[in-house]
């Protein structure tokens, strides 16, 4: 198992590596500075309500910290439904006064409980919750929450 210390100063761009030409859009990295505070191989066994004693492989793991957030960095992509994705890292969730998810759903399963509130966000991507960026050709209107201003009939 590795796991490790970092201790380099790095500047890497996060995120953005894929384009999505079905809404018009190009992949845009953010460009992150920080210090790698911790190198692990990425591996846990789930603790948490949903998919109980699997083994993950996140794939290499790095935090990176950059003063004001610590950023946990996969290699393999994983959704982020159990606590231990951080533990494994060094990094005790239940002690953060944020954590911020990419993840739609799953996220509720292991996080739900120790949340106090919940924000969620809509990003940029196939996946996001802005329907208007979207051009849906199949589908019969009016119907929500495609069409916000449609009235039911009776």
């Amino acid at each position: 198992m590795h796991r490790g210390r970092g201790g380099a100063d790095i500047t890497l761009p996060l995120g953005g590596k894929m384009d999505m030409p079905s809404i018009g859009r190009t992949g845009e990295p953010l460009e992150v500075s920080g210090r790698v505070r911790r190198i692990s191989d990425g591996e846990f066994v789930v603790q948490g309500p949903m998919s109980t004693g699997v083994r993950i492989h996140m794939g290499k793991s790095v935090v990176l910290d950059t003063g004001a957030i610590q950023f946990v960095i996969i290699e393999n992509n994983h959704e982020p439904f159990d606590l231990e994705m951080f533990r494994s890292v060094g990094i005790e969730p239940t002690a953060k006064q944020y954590l911020l998810l990419k993840s739609r759903i799953h996220y509720r399963a292991g996080f739900k409980p120790i949340a106090k509130h919940i924000v969620e966000c809509s990003g940029i991507g196939v996946t996001g919750s802005d329907y208007s960026q979207f051009k849906f050709e199949k589908v019969r209107r009016p119907i929500y929450p495609l069409d916000l201003d449609m009235t039911l009939s009776a």
